[in-house]
Order: structure tokens, then C-alpha cells, then sequence
């Protein structure tokens, strides 16, 4: 408490204020008691401390099983400026209040209010509407109690230039809550960085967020399509979220849903995000803009540096696919130079599976038969093909894997052999790696000298064709997806480091004519020709 006290008497002090106006507890009395985390010196932050720093020092404070298991995580001021600067771009002035459901200790908030407060022509009507103006809410009360500490520092010019008789306590603009629950009054915006990670729900709970579920649920899903329900018409709804919506079998209806209601209409790429959020998550970060009941239109693409000189990038301008087509993984440009990238191969309506061609996860999870592994065959065992055995475009045993070389099926498990020939695509990769798409063919005498069956590890995607007479070849496959264009394309329609068998079978492919084309071509002759046809479109 004594943090706290000390930081807001510093803060009174700067704005003009003294004597009783500079203490806690006659400025906010409303606010309740201090949460023991903050009691308990959890917290800590030097008394002249940046706005943002206090939410940062709190989840810093927090031990991180309690960070992961709620989600916990704090949204640095570049970003918060960024995403305000984009929802400027939409909107300068909201027909309804600021909310934040998932506020935590108020960080988006912050731009919002500042700009309140630096227009406001009357301090004490200002002092008085903002109650009505901005609304944060969240489930964590140290959070709570802090958002409203720091939010009202953001009031003291105000206060300050109320003459003294006249100065009534700071608004708690922050309340403690579920951010899910529907608001009272219709906001104009919605900013959020919301918690994030899969969760259990109940029947009743999976039919109330049916509009955006499939399959697994995420935290953060649910939270975007509570914000788009809540805005009023022409509303935004800004979010702080990772990139995985843009793409993946669980965001499908997501997609269809923000589609429908709120079309995405910015879209900016957050890189290095080292540093960004305490715990340093893994997942890829996006600012990303909608408007309720708006026309689908151009989404405009950037990409931001919030490390350092957070600088913003201008990308250029991509049209999503509408109607049936929304619930596919959308393709946007990462980089300028994949505009006519995107341009290009929004035009080809050809997929995988029009050539015979199905992906699928390997199946074998290795440690729920971990019993049946082994490093020796004894002769009635099946090799195990795992992810570190790709090198240069084949298949080759890798020794780091020679003690789980092997797996003896028992009776049921026949369906888990491939006996055939495949083309194989690592799954798991990372941001700053080379190639986002790592292949290798499984060819009839690999597989031979494998002793004509395999069992594929689930880390790996393996691409079957089903049509013999198929115009796409195994070997031809396996070129097209190891050029540099492929490569680029695919970053381009998925959210996540991980390559899903789900987003490999929405690459755009060309006509069966290209294809025929492209089967008498050598290799380097091919890397021209799939370059020449996605990534020089015409312009529309």
C-alpha cells in the first residue's frame, strides 16, 4: 500500500495538486479495499513510475502458473498507442463509451483516456461524464483496484483545474466482473487484449458461444465475439489477439462469424514480440480492427516493431474471400512484396483435393504407446518415421531418434502403417525459421528400403493421393510446396507457427493445364514458373 500511496502522491504532486488532494484514500474512496497482492508487496514500482509500468510490475509480481492458468498477461504502451492510432483510423469519436472487458490494470484504457482528457473544454462536466465514457472490466481484484489507481492519475489535470471547494473524489472507472457478461449500455468501442488458451465449457456454455466454437475453445474467441455482440451498430471493436483466428480448423466459425457481423478492416503484424508480455508467449500477436454491421471491404495490412524504435511498416491493402468462403483460412499479405502474391492466388479456385490429394496429422502420439516402442525390430516391428528424419527434400534415419525406432502394432492398430508412397510436411516450426514449410517425399524405394511400411509421428502432415491417374504427382507435389513461393503463400493463410494439415489442404493450386506444364519442368525452371504465375497478378 505504501507503493501505491507514494506513486499517486508523486502524480497529484505533478499535476498541481497538494496537501489533502495529494493523498490515496480522500481521492478514490470508492474503490475498496487494497487486494492483498498489492498489500503484500507483490507489487512493486517506483514511486515515479510510467502509467503503464505499475501493470506491468503486477504481472511481473504474479508466479506464472497463476499467469498461465488465467491467462494473465499485461499490454505494453506501444502497442496500446498502436492499436488506438488504428481505431482512430476508423473512428475519431465513438457514438457510445470506452470498454474493456478484459482490462486488467487499465493499460488500453490509457491512450483513450488521455485524449479525453487533453480535448475536454469544461474539467468538471469532463470529471463528471467520464464515468459514462470509459468502462473497464475484469475478474482479477488486485488488477481491478490498480486499473482504477492508475486511470484516475489520468484524471489529476482535470481535477487539478477545478478550483478546490468544488473538487469531488475521482470516478472508479473499472469494476470487478466477468467480461463476458452483456453491458448495460451499447459501447461505442471495445478495446481488448484478452486472455487466451483453450478452455472446458458446459453444454449450455458451448451453445451460448456456438457462433464461434468448433472443436476445441479459446478464451480469446469468446471474448471477440462478446465484444462484437456488445458494440451498437458502427461500432469498433479493437483487439490485442494472437494471429491463429486468421487461420486453422478450431477458428472457422470465428471467421465466419466477424465476416457476417464485423468485417476486419486493419490488420497490423506485431514482430519481435520478445520482451512484449511478461512469460514471453509463443504465439504470433496482431492488432486487429472491425466494425460492427460494416460492408466488407479492403483490409489494410501493416506490420509494427513494438521492441525498440516501434516502428509501424505500411503493407498494402487485401480483399477477403465472402459468402461460403469465409470460414477458410484468410489470405493477407505479411510483407509488401506479398500483395500480388495474395493477388495472384486469390484467383485460383483450384485446391488439393481437386488433384486426389488429402493431408492428415500423423497418427501415432508417441507416449500413449510408449510400452509398444522400442529401439530394435525383431522382426515384427514397424519403423517409426519421425520429424527430425527429413533432410534435404528425403527420408533418412536420423540417430537421434535410434532408441524409438521401432513400434510393435498389436491387433486394431493396422490403420496407424502407411504402405504407400506419401509426401511429408513438418508440423512444427518456428517464427524465425528459414522455410515455414519443411518436405520430403516418401518415394516407393524409400519406402522399400524402410521395409515397405511406416509408422508417421503426429509432429508430421502426410499428404496421400487417392486418384492414380492424378495430373499432380507425388514428386511434383513435393517440388511445388519446397519453392519459395509456395513457402511465402502459406505464411500468408496461416496465424500459426504450426503447419496444419487443415491450411495445407486451403492452398490456392493452379489449373490442371498449369500443372501439366509445370510436370515437364526441372526444378529450377519450376521456382520461375510458380513465381511468374502467383506473384505477377494484374491489378484489379
Amino acid at each position: 500500500m505504501d507503493t501505491a500511496r507514494s506513486w499517486w502522491a508523486h502524480r497529484a504532486a505533478q499535476a498541481g495538486l497538494s496537501g489533502p488532494f495529494t493523498d490515496l484514500e480522500a481521492a478514490l474512496p470508492d474503490v475498496g479495499r487494497v487486494p492483498m497482492e498489492v498489500t503484500g508487496g507483490a507489487t512493486q514500482f517506483a514511486f515515479d513510475a510510467a502509467a503503464f509500468a505499475v501493470g506491468e510490475a503486477y504481472v511481473d509480481g504474479l508466479d506464472a502458473t497463476s499467469r498461465l492458468a488465467h491467462g494473465r498477461h499485461y499490454t505494453p504502451a506501444s502497442l496500446a498507442e498502436l492499436l488506438w492510432s488504428e481505431i482512430h483510423r476508423i473512428s475519431r469519436n465513438p457514438g457510445g463509451p470506452v470498454v474493456d472487458p478484459a482490462c486488467g490494470c487499465g493499460a488500453l484504457l490509457i491512450p483513450g483516456l488521455r485524449r479525453f482528457v487533453a480535448d475536454a473544454p469544461d474539467p468538471q462536466f469532463a470529471l463528471q461524464s467520464a464515468h459514462g465514457r470509459f468502462a473497464g472490466v475484469d475478474l482479477d481484484p488486485a488488477a481491478v483496484w490498480l486499473g482504477n489507481l492508475v486511470l484516475a492519475a489520468e484524471l489529476l489535470p482535470l481535477w487539478a483545474a477545478v478550483p478546490p471547494r468544488r473538487r469531488r473524489p475521482l470516478p472508479a472507472l473499472v469494476r470487478h466482473g466477468d467480461g463476458l457478461a452483456p453491458f448495460e449500455d451499447k459501447p461505442g468501442v471495445v478495446v481488448l487484449n484478452p486472455p487466451y488458451g483453450r478452455v472446458r465449457l458446459s453444454n449450455e456454455e458451448r451453445s451460448r458461444w456456438a457462433r464461434s466454437l468448433y472443436g476445441h475453445a479459446n478464451r480469446y474467441a469468446m471474448f471477440l465475439q462478446a465484444a462484437i455482440e456488445a458494440v451498437g451498430p458502427g461500432g469498433v471493436v479493437g483487439a490485442v489477439v494472437p494471429t491463429s483466428f486468421l487461420g486453422g480448423a478450431y477458428f472457422q466459425r470465428l471467421r465466419t462469424f466477424l465476416a457476417e457481423e464485423a468485417p476486419l478492416r486493419r490488420l497490423v503484424f506485431v514482430d519481435q514480440r520478445s520482451g512484449v508480455y511478461a512469460g514471453n508467449p509463443l504465439q504470433e500477436t496482431c492488432l486487429a480492427v472491425f466494425v460492427k454491421g460494416g460492408a466488407s471491404g479492403p483490409v489494410a495490412c501493416s506490420r509494427a516493431v513494438v521492441n525498440g524504435d516501434s516502428a509501424h511498416h505500411r503493407i498494402g491493402l487485401a480483399t477477403l474471400a465472402v459468402g461460403a468462403d469465409t470460414a477458410k483460412p484468410w489470405l493477407l499479405p505479411r510483407r509488401a512484396a506479398d500483395v500480388a502474391l495474395v493477388r495472384g492466388a486469390a484467383a485460383l479456385v483450384h485446391r488439393l483435393s481437386d488433384y486426389g490429394w488429402r493431408a492428415r496429422t500423423g497418427p501415432l502420439v508417441w507416449n500413449r504407446h510408449r510400452h509398444q516402442i522400442s529401439a530394435t525390430d525383431a522382426g515384427d516391428a514397424t519403423p517409426i518415421l519421425w520429424a527430425g528424419d527429413f533432410a534435404e527434400g528425403g527420408v533418412r534415419r536420423h540417430s537421434s531418434r535410434d532408441a524409438q525406432r521401432f513400434i510393435r502394432l498389436r491387433p486394431g492398430q493396422e490403420f496407424l502403417r502407411l504402405a504407400e508412397s506419401a509426401v511429408m510436411v513438418q508440423r512444427t516450426t518456428a517464427p524465425e525459421q528459414h522455410r515455414r514449410l519443411v518436405v520430403a517425399t516418401l518415394d516407393e524405394a524409400t519406402l522399400a528400403a524402410w521395409g515397405g511400411a511406416v509408422v508417421v509421428e503426429n509432429h508430421v502432415n502426410v499428404l496421400r493421393c487417392s486418384d492414380p491417374a492424378s495430373r499432380l504427382p507425388p514428386a511434383l507435389l513435393a517440388a511445388l510446396l519446397a519453392t519459395s513461393t509456395i513457402d511465402r503463400l502459406y505464411r500468408c493463410l496461416t496465424g500459426s507457427v504450426a503447419v496444419s494439415a487443415y491450411e495445407l489442404e486451403a492452398l490456392p493450386m493452379p489449373a490442371p493445364e498449369v500443372i501439366e506444364r509445370w510436370a515437364q519442368l526441372g526444378a529450377g525452371d519450376l521456382e520461375g514458373a510458380v513465381a511468374a504465375l502467383y506473384d505477377h497478378a494484374p491489378p484489379p
